[in-house]
């Protein structure tokens, strides 16, 4: 198999010149079309070798138009360039794929391998004895990376695992195979050394190594009968060449999944949690609780405050979020989208609703964005699990345990989803998760009534301290700064309301314990002027913090009810950009700015103890 037989190449990383013969790339803009359940067609930049002909584009650009339809390696059925069909390849540490192959194999319940269509019968003893021998030492890993679909025989619509075997050399992958269901044996991974060897991936040279590593003992005693009468000898032992061009291809062939769960975690562990998440959904917590109350959680005395929510009261999937901070659900809750105006659009009069519709449906960011990320405990089929927790699970023999309507079994996972990243790794351990619903169930299980109005204690779990708060209004947080703050409501002539609430020149003071919720800043507001109806924060900088360029979040909805989280004050002068925020007064926005800190300042967080008064800007 030669380079140039690829008409489009894929790159895992960024190249100046061809796999093929080394000639300098052309950047050129490209019609590409992608078949996949449909057709899509996109104008984008692809690099061209001037001497061959081939194409060659970015594979994180193919990773991204997987994740904008939710498909996988096997939806896509083949690429077309300017209008022509292009056979396609998928370079991978410096050898090169077939794309089609990785497709179809993914697709079929026979599997014969992604080169043992084509590549004939495995090479004798005789041949690879012929070949010269180096002194390297090569690679070989195997992994579950995707899952495949039966298409015949008893288990036909079923999906499978899909191992893939990787043969690494000194500087590229050498051979790679596709298995379905089961991992390889030692004699299969014997027959792929000796391909590797005699015909191995281009720009590859056959030859034969010295000695070849895998990472388990058992296995390496296995291969060591399988290519005695080869000259190579076997060894166990790290294989970081051949993770590292596994972990390329799972990426590639499970496009948008989040990465595995339970693959490192211990036995006892994941036991462990696994027990405890099923009795949670057996006694379904969310019966006794209210949806928008939120838990306040401390794990060991000097741990820091979290946030939970027991969700399943209304139509969203049971489980149990984590916050790792208020702020961000302050900023979950307060950017939830109009009911009033999704309704609208549901009957297709959102745009007769004119300024109306302008201001119930305004949302600067949507909750996940706002947010920065939303992770929760949730349930999982089987085949909708990283590869490499359905091999874990399987291995220590635990079935899906969770057993809801018509779905059948399901597993409970920790999740997380980021704006602008997708789903990432929770940030929330499973043991995490374990003592937070071991606590729960053991302090509704102690209270009678429903829906539980108030928890207020400190359990021992396992013989670690938990501590919860319900309903938490996020003052369980100690606060260290100064007692108080001085807020500045800045005044102009662009109020919608004339004459302006707060005129150009002028600002109103505000004067507030640190520890006062933002809440009650905003009803001493309206008690102060009667034309401040309404007094909605806004933070411009809300994902900036974050590394990401953003739109501006809500931190409190003063449309909503009260009941819903507030910042403190003290919590608006730790904003890593505090002069980012706005206050919405009836359509109109004023700069809020966060002033000196106050040396004394009452104790209490009650409304009566802010202080509110005019003043002139300049």
């Amino acid at each position: 198999m030669e380079l140039k037989r690829f008409d489009l190449l894929w790159r895992s990383s960024p190249a100046e010149t061809c796999l093929h013969d080394g000639a300098d790339l052309e950047i050129r803009e490209a019609v590409l079309d992608v078949g996949g359940p449909r057709t899509e067609r996109y104008v984008v930049n692809l690099a061209r070798c001037p001497q061959c002909g081939q194409w060659q584009g970015p594979l994180p650009l193919v990773y991204e138009i997987m994740e904008d339809f939710g498909w996988d390696a096997s939806d896509i059925g083949g690429f077309a360039v300017e209008g022509e069909p292009a056979t396609a390849g998928l370079e991978l540490g410096g050898a090169a794929l077939p794309w089609a192959a990785l497709g179809e194999q993914m697709q079929g319940g026979q599997m014969q391998g992604v080169q043992e269509a084509s590549g004939g019968p495995v090479p004798t003893g005789e041949e690879i004895r012929s070949l010269g021998q180096t002194s390297a030492t090569w690679e070989v890993a195997q992994a579950p990376a995707t899952w495949i679909k039966q298409e015949i025989g008893e288990e036909a619509g079923e999906a499978v695992l899909g191992y893939v075997a990787v043969v690494h050399g000194l500087a590229l992958a050498r051979w790679t195979d596709m298995k379905a269901g089961a991992p390889f044996e030692a004699e299969e991974l014997g027959a792929l050394v000796r391909r590797a060897a005699e015909a191995p991936h281009p720009p590859a040279k056959p030859t034969r190594p010295r000695q070849v590593r895998v990472r388990e003992e058992a296995l390496a005693s296995a291969l060591k009968s399988e290519l005695s009468g080869l000259d190579i000898d076997v060894e166990a032992g790290q294989v970081p060449l051949a993770d590292e061009a596994l972990g390329e291809i799972t990426s590639m062939l499970l496009g948008h999944s989040a990465p595995p769960v339970f693959a490192e975690e211990s036995e006892e562990e994941i036991r462990a949690f696994t027990e405890t998440a099923t009795r949670l959904y057996e006694r379904e917590p969310w019966a006794r609780t209210e949806g928008d109350r939120f838990l306040g959680v401390k794990v060991r005395e000097d741990g820091d405050w979290f946030f939970a929510n027991v969700m399943g009261q209304i139509e969203e999937s049971p489980g149990l979020s984590l916050f790792s901070d208020w702020l961000s659900v302050c900023r979950f809750v307060h950017n939830q989208r109009s009911p009033f105006l999704a309704l609208a659009e549901e009957f297709g009069l959102a745009e007769e609703l004119g300024p109306l519709g302008e201001m119930a449906g305004f949302a600067p960011a949507d909750p996940l964005e706002a947010a920065g990320g939303l992770e929760a405990l949730s349930l999982s089929e089987r085949d909708l699990l990283h590869p490499l927790d359905a091999e874990r699970l399987g291995a220590l023999s635990i079935d899906p345990p969770v057993q809801r309507g018509p779905v059948g079994g399901q597993y409970p996972v920790p999740v997380r989803f980021e704006s602008g990243a997708g789903p990432v790794a929770p940030r929330f351990s499973l043991e995490t998760y374990r003592l937070v619903a071991e606590a729960l169930l053991l302090a509704l299980e102690r209270r009678s009534a429903t829906p539980v109005t108030s928890i207020k204690t400190t359990l021992e779990i396992g013989g670690t301290e938990v501590s919860l708060r319900y309903p938490s209004d996020g003052t369980e947080r100690p606060w260290a700064g100064p007692p108080g703050y001085r807020l500045l409501l800045e005044g102009h002539d662009e109020d919608l309301h004339s004459p302006s609430r707060i005129p150009k020149g002028e600002r109103l003071v505000i004067e507030a314990p640190a520890r006062a919720l933002y809440k009650d800043v905003a009803k001493a507001l309206g008690d102060f002027h009667d034309q401040i109806y309404e007094a909605t924060l806004i933070h411009e900088a809300t994902l900036r913090e974050q590394g990401r360029a953003a739109s501006p979040a809500r931190l409190w909805d003063d449309t909503a009810s009260r009941r819903n989280p507030s910042p403190r004050v003290g919590d608006l002068a730790e904003l890593s950009r505090p002069g980012g925020l706005e206050v919405e007064i009836g359509g109109g926005a004023f700069g809020l700015r966060v002033g000196e800190a106050l040396e004394e300042a009452p104790e209490e967080e009650a409304p009566e103890e802010i202080q509110i008064g005019w003043a002139s800007s300049g």
